[in-house]
């Protein structure tokens, strides 16, 4: 029987304060022990594999002798950081994905509408911090989707101020929604509160998925239970969306030759008053190599209910195994130039050709697939008219490495000059 192998640590933490420091660097530093290899923190064993084959051997095949890890509890125990959101919020349950796919037809242009109006002020030339743009729009975009709530541009500032201090307290405080003013937490909770409450006494129909959820309720409605379960995906939407984005327009800024092709598909198909998707290929490769890079979820793991031996290998009841698609995304065996952003290493959009369960940016649930179509299609409007627009230029020319907490954080501020991109005659 293989022994695995792995770093040694005498301490009580064990290797808790390296894998801190840079979980990223720590994980790479693991592949030196092959395709798995382990490491401990305090009495608790972890695994971390890339091998496709022992993770579908782990979470499909014996599914049964694996229990998921709640991704806030691995994050609170590895990290010290607590989510925004809960686990079952990356699967949109229980909405449709034929439902997702009507709501989105109908709100593109209220999207399109809140990008425009954000950016209508834009000077050519002009030196943005995109990321506090990105997550403004988003936000917007999100009340409008999710609640069906129409905000003021000033009052974007103000959510998402409350929200970043909110993110820097998690491990005392709850977050609930973004918040309207530093003195208002109770206020703005409760005014959303109040709409779901509106929408389940007077039965007043729209097209959110307020709607969506309350649809599958029926008449059993509980408005606490529903308030909850949107709250949740607002909360895990927001953050997903404001990552694809920003990570996206980070890679074309920095990347000439993909950003004008892009931009080129985008005056074809998406450069009309009515905006459409459906033939946009490359921008779909584009995105999908952002996630590759810089996945959603990078991190994630299933814990076993007894001992049982998997591909030769003996684990122990309670022993985690520890399985990152940023790694996995990054395997040079099986995708060429790992490192280097290749759109075209995706075939129409989508599909790549590696081994099942080697490209997984939210995991590899089935129900994942739905979120991640969702999340990829707002993505895809977003830079749609942020591309027929403008143009992204980055101030220096090397890459802004990623932080490993709850999400894969920027280590730094990403500055753009933003060109206006001028209408073809």
């Amino acid at each position: 029987m293989p022994v695995i192998q792995g770093p040694s640590s005498y301490k009580l933490t064990g290797h808790l304060q390296k894998f801190r420091e840079n979980p990223l660097g720590f994980l790479e530093n693991l592949t030196q022990y092959g395709e798995i290899a382990t490491f401990r923190v305090a009495h608790k064993r972890f695994y971390v594999t890339r091998d496709p084959q022992l993770i579908k051997d782990v979470v499909i095949t014996n599914s049964k002798a694996f229990q998921k890890i709640k991704l806030t509890h691995m994050f609170k125990t590895l990290l010290g950081e607590e989510m925004l959101w809960t686990d079952e919020a990356l699967y949109m349950s229980p909405i449709q994905p034929s439902q997702l796919k009507q709501h989105l037809t109908y709100n593109k242009e209220a999207i399109a509408k809140i990008i425009e109006k954000h950016t209508e002020t834009w000077e050519e030339g002009q030196l943005r911090t995109i990321v506090k743009d990105i997550r403004q729009i988003v936000v917007a975009v999100l009340l409008q989707l999710v609640f069906g709530i129409s905000i003021e541009e000033k009052d974007k500032i103000h959510y998402v101020q409350a929200l970043m201090r909110k993110k820097e307290k998690l491990g005392k405080i709850y977050i609930r929604l973004p918040l309207h003013q530093p003195d208002s937490d109770e206020q703005l909770e409760q005014l959303l509160f109040e709409r779901v409450q509106m929408r389940v006494q007077n039965k007043t129909e729209g097209n959110d998925l307020l709607q969506y959820i309350l649809n599958s309720y029926g008449e059993d409605s509980d408005e606490r239970e529903i308030y909850e379960q949107l709250n949740s995906i607002f909360l895990s939407m927001y953050e997903m969306i404001t990552h694809v984005c920003s990570w996206s327009i980070h890679l074309l800024s920095q990347n000439t030759r993909e950003h004008l092709q892009l931009h080129k598909e985008i005056q074809a198909y998406a450069s009309g008053e009515s905006l459409s998707t459906k033939n946009l290929t490359y921008m779909r490769k584009i995105i999908a190599e952002s996630m590759r890079l810089y996945p959603p979820l990078w991190l994630f793991g299933r814990q076993a209910r007894e001992d049982i031996q998997i591909d030769g290998y003996s684990i122990k009841k309670g022993e985690i195994m520890l399985i990152s698609p940023y790694m996995m995304h990054r395997h040079e065996d099986y995708f060429l130039e790992p490192s280097e952003f290749l759109p075209d290493r995706f075939e129409k959009g989508g599909s790549i050709d590696v081994p099942s369960y080697m490209y997984m940016p939210l995991g590899i649930e089935h129900q994942a697939e739905r979120g991640m179509d969702y999340i990829t299609e707002i993505v895809t409007i977003f830079l749609s008219e942020m591309t027929k627009r403008f143009l992204f230029q980055l101030t220096k020319p090397e890459s802004i490495a990623p932080m490993a907490g709850v999400m894969l954080n920027m280590k730094e501020e990403l500055k753009v000059n933003v060109h206006k991109v001028h209408a073809q005659s």
